[in-house]
């Protein structure tokens, strides 16, 4: 049976469940010490620590969702702390029941967890209707973390040069977009992604304030019933790069805009592949039509011994 409690502080009763660690600080000394951004059709250089990290314990990407048995209400945002790792357990995480429909403004205080700087979140489930699901405010990642009904954004990033790190799970049902980033110079990292029915599955903001260089890497993700992959901005500098994964009912894979700092709605120059600014090729990439089955599995050899109980049905 599930149970629901209400936490109003949340983070002062989990002692069990934020483990503090001293690898987030220097996986982040080390991700902000690298330079690159490597040529057409490869990943970003200054992504490529994963390997520096233990290896997942989780499989992706994992065409069903999780089945939460267990339902945390909080009353205010979460923060993770800088260099800590939040593993959520696969319970599921919310707002107030409505939080969608009260016209949120985005802001901070709106979303379900802030990420500080070189943190870490695992293992979770965002319900339904949430006005914003998460904020990363400095390089964190992002680890087998669903979002049920994605009302504004799923995840946002934030802050100057921000690393973002997203590892397996899924996202249904976002009418806007997945993955916003709004950061000054940040790089987006996403492999093994699930998503289905969703506007945008990236985005690098058009008419923030304060612009610059964006960069996101797509890899091996299923994406099902999408307006589009990605939004960027060549006009400064923009890199969208797309690989080893399937597609299906997706009408176009990237959007150009001319990005502005004046709060004003994009104007629109263009779509497709060039050599420059979206980086892919469907045939060199392997950018692939999905027919339900993930043909690039990754199956962990450590997996949670816990984590079967909440794909009753399986992962595929």
């Amino acid at each position: 049976m599930r149970s629901t409690l209400l936490l109003a502080l949340l983070p002062l009763a989990t002692g069990q469940v934020l483990d503090w660690t001293a690898t987030g600080g220097k996986l982040l000394q080390k991700r902000q010490s690298e330079t690159g951004d490597g040529s057409q059709g490869d990943t970003d250089g200054t992504q490529a620590d994963i390997s520096q990290r233990p290896p997942p314990r989780f499989p992706f990407p994992v065409t069903k969702f999780p089945v939460a048995k267990e339902t945390v209400v909080l009353e205010n945002a979460f923060y993770v702390p800088a260099g800590a790792t939040f593993d959520g357990g696969m319970k599921r995480f919310q707002r107030p029941e409505g939080s969608c429909n009260e016209q949120a403004e985005g802001t901070d205080a709106d979303a379900v967890f802030n990420l500080l700087p070189g943190s870490t979140i695992r293992n979770v489930i965002i319900g339904k209707h949430q006005a914003e699901g998460i904020h990363a405010l400095g390089d964190a990642w992002v680890e087998n973390v669903w979002w049920e009904d994605v009302c504004e954004d799923a995840l946002t990033s934030k802050g100057l040069n921000t690393q973002l790190r997203v590892i397996g799970g899924g996202a249904m049902n976002a009418t806007d977009k997945i993955f916003q980033d709004n950061s000054l110079g940040g790089k987006y990292n996403i492999t093994g992604f699930y998503a289905h029915t969703f506007g945008t599955f990236y985005q690098s903001c058009g008419n923030c304030l304060n612009q610059a260089k964006r960069n996101a890497t797509i890899q091996n993700v299923v994406a099902v019933d999408g307006l589009r992959m990605g939004i960027i901005n060549p006009n400064h500098g923009d890199e969208f790069r797309l690989k080893d994964s399937q597609i299906e009912g997706i009408e176009t894979i990237v959007v150009k805009e001319i990005g502005n700092n004046v709060q004003t709605v994009p104007y629109f120059m263009g779509s497709g592949p060039d050599e420059k600014y979206a980086l892919y090729n469907e045939t060199r990439d392997s950018i692939v039509a999905f027919n339900g089955d993930v043909t690039n599995r990754y199956e962990p050899e450590d997996p949670y011994e816990w984590l079967e109980e909440f794909w009753p049905d399986g992962f595929w």
